[in-house]
C-alpha cells in the first residue's frame, strides 16, 4: 500500500497540531527547582538574601506521598514577613513532584581557620522569624503546587 503525497502531508499536519495542542512539559532539574522555591520564599523573609539560606533536602515524590505535609494553611498564625503566601493548589495523588525543604543558616557561622573570628561579636542573625520552609512543586509545569512556612511566634 503506497500513501499518496497528500495523505502524507495530512498526517504530519495533524500530528503537529496533536503536538502543538497538548499540554507542555517541563523537565526541569534540581538547581532549578531550588531556585523556585527560593524564589517563592524570598519575600517572606527578613534578610531577602538566598545564602542566608540552606537546601536542607529535594526529592521527587508523589502527590499521595506529600498530601499530608501540606494540610492546611501555608503559614499558621500568619506570623511571616511580607506578603501572604497563597494557598496551595489541589495536589494530584498520582502526580510527580519535587519536595524542598528549606531553613536559615545557624545565627552565626562556625570560624574558618583562615578568617578573624571575635567571640564577642554579636551574632549574626540573618532569619529571626521564619526557621524552616517545605515546597512542593508540580514536576511537569515547574509551578509551586504547596508551601508551608514555619515561624517563630512571640
Amino acid at each position: 500500500m503506497q500513501l499518496s503525497s497528500r495523505s502524507i502531508t495530512l498526517v504530519a499536519c495533524l500530528t503537529l497540531a496533536l503536538i502543538a495542542c497538548s499540554p507542555k512539559v517541563v523537565a526541569i532539574g534540581e538547581q532549578q527547582v531550588i531556585d523556585i522555591a527560593w524564589q517563592a520564599l524570598e519575600p517572606n523573609t527578613s534578610s531577602h538574601d538566598q545564602a542566608a539560606w540552606e537546601v536542607v533536602g529535594v526529592s521527587a515524590v508523589t502527590g499521595r506521598e506529600a498530601q499530608e505535609l501540606f494540610e492546611g494553611e501555608p503559614v499558621r498564625g500568619r506570623c511571616v514577613p511580607g506578603p501572604t503566601p497563597p494557598d496551595s493548589a489541589t495536589i494530584a495523588l498520582d502526580g510527580s513532584y519535587w519536595y524542598v525543604q528549606m531553613r536559615p543558616r545557624s545565627a552565626t557561622p562556625r570560624p574558618v581557620p583562615t578568617e578573624e573570628y571575635s567571640p564577642t561579636a554579636p551574632p549574626r542573625v540573618p532569619e529571626p522569624f521564619v526557621y524552616q520552609a517545605h515546597f512542593l512543586v508540580d514536576a511537569s509545569t515547574g509551578q509551586i503546587a504547596a508551601r508551608k512556612l514555619y515561624c517563630v511566634i512571640y
